[in-house]
């Protein structure tokens, strides 16, 4: 800080006080404005953690919701994959195909394929699918001619 004149200050006592004074006035304003601000951005920075606490709330509670819904969608399909893994055991038979195969429309013997390819037996679906169109195939043709025939006599 660079004192201007000295001997003024000397000489006139009163002025070196009023100058004194001021400056004294000024920091406090100063201090005050400082803290004003402190106090504003603190309690800024307290609603943000706030809202933010609330937002992360929010999400873990979502979060529980879905680990619920999952856990109870879990224990609703326990039963129909038990079920399918049995019917998959019962059906994975070849004799069985064998037999049965030919007796079953198309859309039967593809959603029987086609289940049996879900439960893990894709083997076990090709076979009754194989089955199905290979006893199919003779029985169209016959269906057929039986049909032209028909209506070439009528």
């Amino acid at each position: 800080m660079r004192i201007p004149n000295l001997m003024t200050w000397i000489k006139n006592p009163l002025l070196w006080i009023l100058d004194h004074t001021t400056q004294v006035v000024r920091r406090r304003r100063l201090r005050a404005e400082v803290s004003r601000l402190a106090l504003r951005s603190f309690y800024a920075a307290l609603d943000e953690i706030d809202a933010l606490e609330a937002k992360v709330e929010a999400e873990q509670k979502k979060r529980l919701d879905l680990l619920v819904e999952s856990r109870v969608a879990a224990e609703l399909r326990r039963p129909l994959t038990c079920a399918v893994a049995e019917f998959a055991d019962a059906f994975d038979d070849e004799m069985l195909a064998i037999y049965e195969a030919p007796r079953l429309s198309d859309r039967q013997a593809s959603a029987l394929a086609w289940l049996l390819s879900a439960a893990g037996r894709p083997n076990a679906g090709e076979i009754w699918e194989r089955l199905h169109e290979s006893s199919n195939e003779p029985e169209d043709a016959d269906s057929e001619d039986t049909e032209e025939v028909e209506a070439v006599t009528s």
